[in-house]
């Protein structure tokens, strides 16, 4: 009988591998990444229902991100030892199940706790864990790769539309409702194609063909190739106990901290922060918040393609100063074309910041534990989410003005651009691999 893995195979008329970024980049569109962006459609109307301050309800998305720090971690080792497929299950799981206990929520804990369980379902179902596989399917094409796949998130700005636009057709609470089923139906059926290794179905990375000779199915993979689970080659690169023994661990860490304090601020409070700038509909700050995501596609893919030729290093360094230039036009913003301008500036270094990270971190440390060292760097990373919502939101209360945060965590973002080029040249570990474990 012909096993499930090779029939989905024989399905797909190209390269299973497009097929793993095709579907995870979707999962990353609908369940995955796009929460960070729908919070922001919900501050005003948990302000106008149940009389919230701001900085109270952006300590929803900022608690979340707590847990999600504590959870990035955890999915990243577990990525490398049992793949990404179990993982998404759970995670779209976990995010549909928390929109729909949002749509019920009578209370300010109950919104905490049902964001704190869509942002472990966004740890496990989102770019990192889908950014492992997606690095073991490709080598010679895995900056493109990584751009697609993190495409998806990308693309979310269609889902801030379609929420914005259920909430107003219907109300809040049906709005998520219909977004918590169609995550589950849609991402459920998804997660269960996704492979974590080319070897698991016969095939080689880059779905190239094999050497006269050399087996297919789980043989150990070539040394520029290895990494992944136990028991399917031993990788080659640094442990997650190495890497942060490295300056460059910590130095990349700092800059990201330093980069998503701003960026996060941003995103969570656009809606508002347009809102009371003037100039601007309801519907108008939807819209320049869906630009966020959709406009970080040429980032994405772009930066994605860039990191297979040019260094990665200085890529991200001015995907950084991009964030940056564009959080002090966004404090500046009074009109719609000042927001096209903000969109133009700011989207991109976001995006593109995206792909950069994973293939800098498979360069710099291998594929030997990918997945515990990146989820290890965003969980340090969430400092930044964490900060920078609820001090906007604070400066808000306090100053009646989002415009004063935004000008202070521009100066972080760009001091984030500076930090990332002390990371040096790449350190020297080819060739350090540890013997695989007798079973």
């Amino acid at each position: 009988m012909e096993r499930p893995s090779a029939a989905l195979v024989r399905i797909v008329p190209f390269y299973y591998g497009w097929w793993v970024v095709i579907a995870a980049g979707t999962i990353i569109l609908i369940a995955g990444e796009s929460p960070i962006y729908l919070f922001s459609t919900l501050v005003d109307p948990l302000e106008e229902e149940f009389g919230w301050s701001r900085a109270a309800i952006s300590a929803g998305p900022s608690i979340a991100a707590v847990m999600a720090g504590l959870a990035t971690p955890v999915a990243g080792y577990l990525v490398d030892r049992v793949g990404a497929r179990r993982l998404l299950l759970a995670g779209v799981t976990l995010v549909g199940g928390g929109f729909l206990a949002i749509s019920q929520v009578q209370a300010l804990w109950q919104f905490y706790i049902s964001a704190s369980v869509i942002a472990i379902g966004m740890s496990l179902a989102s770019v990192p864990v889908c950014a492992v596989a997606v690095a073991h399917w490709f080598v010679k094409r895995r900056g493109r790769a990584l751009g697609i796949v993190s495409g998806g998130a990308g693309a979310t700005g269609i889902m801030v539309l379609l929420v914005a636009l259920l909430i107003a057709f219907f109300d809040w609470r049906t709005g998520l409702m219909i977004l918590g089923i169609g995550q589950l139906a849609t991402c459920i059926p998804l997660a269960l194609t996704v492979r974590h290794r080319p070897q698991e179905v016969g095939l080689l990375p880059d779905g190239e063909t094999p050497a006269l000779g050399e087996p297919l199915g789980n043989s150990p993979p070539k040394p520029q190739e290895r990494g992944g689970s136990r028991g399917m080659g031993q990788p080659e690169g640094r442990t997650v106990g190495q890497a942060l023994h490295t300056r460059s661990f910590w130095l990349l860490a700092s800059a990201l901290v330093l980069t998503w304090v701003g960026s996060f601020a941003v995103i969570i409070h656009v809606i508002a922060y347009l809102d009371e700038s003037g100039g601007f509909t309801e519907e108008g700050a939807a819209v320049i918040a869906m630009g966020i995501p959709f406009g970080s596609l040429v980032g994405r893919l772009g930066f994605g393609w860039l990191a297979d030729y040019l260094n990665k290093r200085r890529l991200l360094a001015v995907a950084f100063l991009l964030q940056g230039l564009g959080i002090l036009i966004f404090a500046a913003v009074h009109s719609p074309w000042q927001a096209v301008v903000f969109l133009v500036v700011f989207t991109p270094g976001w995006g593109g910041a995206v792909p950069v990270v994973p293939a800098l971190l498979a360069e710099y440390f291998g594929l030997r534990a990918l997945g515990g060292i990146q989820g290890m760097l965003l969980a340090i990373a969430m400092l930044g989410a964490i900060i920078g919502p609820i001090f906007a939101g604070g400066v808000y209360d306090v100053m009646d003005s989002y415009r004063p945060a935004f000008v202070l965590l521009a100066l972080t973002a760009v001091t984030g651009a500076v930090v990332i080029l002390m990371m040096g040249r790449r350190p020297t570990w080819t060739g350090d691999v540890v013997a695989a474990p007798t079973t």
